[in-house]
């Protein structure tokens, strides 16, 4: 089986490829740009590939080498804050990116995606908690609507090219790896303080 990580070097990202290495699932590759990864966390079983996914003509010519049959997608514009302050960019990297990624993947026998989607941004200000899957989506960033949009080209690229999909909804993921002074989950926040000695 033949496996496209986008975001590898990353902290999801990274954990996933050692997993799937790890597994003997097959030959793994790594799609990212460093904007968030580090290189020393890319498994060095795994090929890498250095681009941004808003390089269109980059990432075709990573496709067709790397041929993926599944695709791992995890690569993202992930600070909230940030899409709010610039929408635009928010959707070249999200969504953009992604169709990008997709569109040359369909042409190179691509069977699934498994998409990093949100916990909590794709839902907006919840009626009830905790949220259920079937609460209704109402997302209030730009981050979230970006989310929210690929769900539904991946329900399109299903009905119009039968390429299965699965959209993890995370929330509040933490562990070795992550960044503490990034776009960190609050659980991640609160053990850094509490190292730090303030409880």
């Amino acid at each position: 089986m033949r496996i496209l990580v986008t975001g590898g070097a990353g902290f999801i990202g990274s954990h996933t490829v050692d997993a799937l290495v790890a597994s003997g699932a097959g030959e793994v590759s790594v799609l990212d740009n460093f904007s968030a990864g580090k290189r020393h966390q890319v498994n060095p079983k795994a090929t890498l590939y250095e681009i941004d996914l808003r390089d269109a003509a980059a990432v075709a010519s990573v496709v067709e080498k790397a041929r993926p049959e599944i695709i791992v997608h995890l690569a993202a514009q992930m600070d909230v804050r940030r899409s709010v302050a610039d929408p635009a960019f928010d959707a070249q990297v999200n969504v953009v990116g992604f169709l990008n990624l997709i569109e040359s993947a369909r042409k190179h026998g691509l069977k699934r995606v498994v998409f990093s989607s949100t916990g909590g941004a794709i839902y907006g200000e919840q009626d009830e908690f905790p949220c259920t899957e079937d609460h209704p989506k109402r997302p209030v960033s730009p981050y979230g609507v970006a989310k929210l949009a690929t769900e539904a080209y991946l329900f399109f690229y299903k009905v119009e090219y039968g390429i299965d999909y699965l959209a993890l909804r995370f929330g509040n993921v933490y562990g070795p790896r992550q960044d503490p002074h990034g776009e960190a989950g609050v659980i991640s926040i609160f053990c850094g303080k509490i190292l730090d000695g303030q409880h």
